[in-house]
């Protein structure tokens, strides 16, 4: 049995059957983790998540901000403009139910404690403890499956509050949390979440802020941490973390990682 996990796909299904060729990906016995956004930019969003529906237990997803933006998109959850994106293949289907009801019922943190690997679309936020990520991400996909998923939804749509503390309301953490596993990328010196700034951090356009990976937290010390999101910043290894969205909706390529022995992986690619 082989492990590989693959960046953002985002509608790009051509290139994610081609990278799975590739990599002889056989769904008997292999195991796929996926770093979220399934879907949008690309123009067959409806056969990436068929397809992975189709895969059942071989294939993990953590939602991306992307997915998130179908299930507003479907609830046409105030104030997202949800005509502005490209699920027009999904919305229009005749099993869009059957298809909002799967995405409704994905992780937003996913973790194999025999590999040590933590699977999050965005990344997890310093301050916090194991536990801690784990109750928020718990309870976000709670409000997901619940009646009331429309109005968890609409709450959202906002930077704020953009710092942690425990004296936030239950509604405030959550609404950070989100952002936090599902659009965070710089953090500005308190540790509060920066949305200005999405360039690769080699640029050198930091405006005081620094990656969320480089500020410590224990669960980097145990777990690598895999991340999608960050096309910008592409494949990058660090330590114990990993991104592996190299902008395959953007015409880049499309990445995979075998998981081997000991915390290493073996990349591989393919041009979009």
């Amino acid at each position: 049995m082989a492990i590989f996990a693959i960046g953002d796909i985002q509608g790009c299904y051509k290139e994610f059957k081609n990278l799975l060729n590739k990599i002889n990906f056989n769904p008997k016995i292999d195991k796929l983790w996926l770093t979220g956004d399934l879907v949008n930019r690309g123009p067959n969003s409806y056969d990436v998540i068929k397809y992975i529906m189709e895969l059942e237990s071989s294939a993990i997803t953590v939602l991306g901000n992307h997915d998130f933006y179908l299930l507003a998109s479907y609830f046409k959850a105030s104030p997202w403009p949800y005509s502005e994106n490209k699920f027009y293949d999904i919305l229009s289907s005749k099993d869009v139910d059957e298809i909002i009801m799967w995405l409704k019922n994905q992780k937003l943190v996913h973790i194999d404690e025999k590999h040590e690997y933590i699977l999050v679309h965005a990344g997890i936020y310093p301050k916090w403890t194991f536990d801690e990520m784990l109750l928020l991400s718990a309870k976000i996909e709670e409000s997901l499956k619940s009646k009331k998923c429309k109005e968890f939804l609409e709450t959202l749509w906002t930077n704020n509050p953009n710092q942690w503390s425990n004296s936030l309301s239950e509604k405030e953490k959550l609404i950070f949390s989100v952002n936090v596993f599902t659009r965070m990328r710089y953090l500005n010196q308190d540790l509060s979440l920066n949305f200005d700034n999405k360039s690769n951090p080699d640029n050198k356009i930091t405006n005081n802020s620094s990656p969320w990976y480089e500020f410590n937290n224990n669960i980097y010390k145990k777990y690598k941490v895999i991340i999608g999101h960050w096309s910008t910043l592409g494949y990058k290894e660090k330590n114990n973390f990993i991104s592996i969205d190299t902008g395959c909706a953007w015409g880049n390529k499309l990445t995979a990682i075998k998981i081997l022995k000991d915390k290493k992986i073996k990349k591989i690619q393919i041009k979009c």
